[in-house]
């Protein structure tokens, strides 16, 4: 099978660069269909800066990105607009716009890409809200009236509303509760499957890594260090790697998951 069947993005020895700041050199990265790709890195390896480059934001010095087997950085914006109505993305915090209602936010890209009666693109918007767990009365309201979990599931809800095969998330968890971040990853575990998604996942979340993740790929020294399952990159011999899934925080979350799962084990004993 060909890599252009199995691969919904794939990015080849890209290079970018901010003035005289080189932020990626030589960076190569694929993701397949159908899986959960999470991008973890420290902070200044630029995760949202790739992010950024495959939806289209920053157009890279040097290298390609494909996009369903087409490359983007060959196209001009007008060209790549049926490779952009697959994808859908999630920018930190939902990036609603203040000014529009919940409703009138979801129903932006559906205005921006077709021409569609108002009703339809009402009872969408519903829809969506609905796929995302969200009340149909959320959608009268403005950002500013919504809790942080409801604006990141407002903007996934927009995200959703063309119907991607492809979903970018950047931070998805950031900022929310240990219980609102657990709830928000089960809502992409839900939407992955029911859908059919691949999904590239900007995130820094320990336990959004491991609860959602098929591979994991890490970013350090302007490039992929390491791309892989789980137990492949963290057993990966680098400094970085190694503290970040083996330091203490790491190993206070195994105490938390082996502490849940125990109590899933034998029920009695939680009492």
């Amino acid at each position: 099978m060909s890599t252009e069947n199995t691969q919904a993005v794939t990015i080849t020895d890209v290079g970018i660069t901010f003035g005289e700041t080189p932020v990626h050199e030589g960076l190569s990265l694929g993701v397949a269909n159908g899986e959960i790709l999470s991008v973890v890195g420290a902070s200044g390896t630029g995760k949202s800066v790739l992010l950024q480059a495959i939806v289209g934001l920053i157009k890279p010095q040097r290298g390609s990105i494909s996009i369903f087997g087409q490359n983007i950085c060959a196209m001009s914006r007008r060209e790549s607009v049926g490779i952009r109505r697959r994808c859908g993305v999630l920018f930190q915090d939902g990036a609603l716009f203040s000014s529009l209602t919940v409703c009138e936010n979801i129903q932006t890209p559906l205005h921006e890409h077709y021409r569609l009666p108002a009703r339809l693109s009402e009872d969408i918007a519903a829809l969506k809200l609905a796929m995302v767990g969200l009340d149909g009365a959320v959608g009268d309201k403005y950002p500013s009236e919504l809790s942080g979990g409801m604006r990141k599931r407002a903007g996934l809800a927009r995200a959703l509303a063309l119907d991607p095969e492809l979903l970018f998330l950047d931070e998805p968890t950031a900022g929310l509760d240990p219980i609102g971040a657990a709830a928000f990853d089960e809502l992409i575990l839900e939407m992955q499957r029911n859908l059919g998604l691949t999904v590239f996942m900007v995130t820094h979340d320990l336990d959004s890594i491991y609860s959602v993740s098929n591979r994991v790929a890490v970013l350090g020294e302007r490039r992929v260090l390491v791309a892989g399952t789980l137990p492949e990159v963290s057993s990966f011999a680098h400094p970085w790697v190694q503290q970040y899934f083996h330091g203490s925080r790491a190993s206070s979350r195994r105490v938390r998951t082996n502490h849940h799962n125990s109590s899933d084990t034998n029920p009695e004993t939680s009492s």
